[in-house]
């Protein structure tokens, strides 16, 4: 990994002789109680030829200072939103393949391997599989709800996989790609600025006529969501975020029947699980949650 290294936006960043074959950008918003751990996990990766780039994303914490001393290149912006900085840490990457992993989670140890030889294979994007801990029993049940990546319901029972591995989701919080293939169709959207940034960049992909490819190998984790506050305050924001999302797309029917196909698979899973009526129970919550939400920002209410 490179040397560390502070910038600011508007300053041009000298390119390195020995460019890296992996750019991990790292999203971060106030993260010091948890970004160390995702530089631990770097630091054990058995792939090691990658530089670390920090979207400091208006953090007023040690954000900064905890990436500079794990090694990281740190762009500090005005706090615009995880579209914003994902865009940020992929403009300002060196690499011509960009990985992108959220600041609450950690890799395994061989994910930096397994996104190389899928794109070295010939993929231009690939998504990963990500695992939550398991927790408490109201954490395990809000894991197995499927949020995020797929978490303890599985990728494949959330999103559909082909028979060769092709889905139509990307996993914002564990992806990569070629850098150019994504900044040719605009990467990701500012305006989505809470949620859905991901769901809309796939239906970007897929509309210009590229494939995602799903990974099993490429193995995130994410720290669990074990309180009922922090699952209601997730989906409370969801909401908000789906009412930017609604206004970029023309009709959410296809995002129902899926939630409809991804509910089916959790109940056959569960089916003879004790924690299946407390997993439907939050279900509902989280659906009356994220209403709510939608209907505050609709009416701009708080803001």
């Amino acid at each position: 990994m490179d040397k560390k290294s502070s910038r600011n936006l508007n300053h041009s960043k000298n390119l390195s002789q020995n460019k890296p074959k992996i750019s991990v950008v790292i999203c971060a918003y106030n993260a010091a109680h948890c970004i160390q751990g995702i530089f631990n996990s770097l630091k054990l990766q058995t792939f090691n030829d990658f530089e670390i780039v920090v979207a400091n994303d208006g953090s007023i914490d040690e954000t900064e200072q905890i990436s500079l001393a794990n090694g990281a290149h740190v762009f500090n912006m005005p706090h615009q939103g995880l579209s914003a900085a994902r865009n940020v840490g992929i403009n300002n990457s060196l690499a011509d393949i960009v990985a992108i992993i959220d600041a609450d989670c950690y890799a395994r140890y061989n994910w930096l391997e397994e996104i190389y030889a899928e794109i070295n294979a010939g993929e231009a994007i690939v998504t990963g599989n990500t695992k939550i801990p398991k927790s408490t029993f109201l954490g395990d049940c809000i894991s197995g709800l499927g949020y995020p990546g797929g978490a303890h319901l599985g990728f494949d029972n959330m999103w559909p996989v082909d028979e060769k591995g092709y889905t139509t989701h990307l996993a914002g919080g564990n992806c990569a790609f070629r850098k150019k293939v994504i900044q040719n169709i605009g990467a990701f959207n500012p305006d989505l600025t809470i949620t859905a940034d991901d769901v809309y960049l796939s239906m970007k992909i897929l509309k210009n006529g590229l494939r995602i490819k799903y990974s099993p190998k490429m193995v995130m984790y994410h720290l669990p969501r074990k309180s009922l506050k922090t699952f209601l305050q997730w989906h409370y924001a969801r909401g908000k975020g789906s009412y930017f999302f609604k206004k970029k797309v023309s009709t959410f029917g296809i995002f129902y029947r899926l939630r409809f196909w991804s509910t089916k698979n959790m109940v056959k899973k569960y089916w003879n699980d004790p924690k299946l009526p407390v997993m439907v129970v939050l279900l509902g919550l989280s659906f009356v949650t994220q209403k709510i939400g939608y209907l505050v920002q609709a009416n701009n209410k708080f803001q």
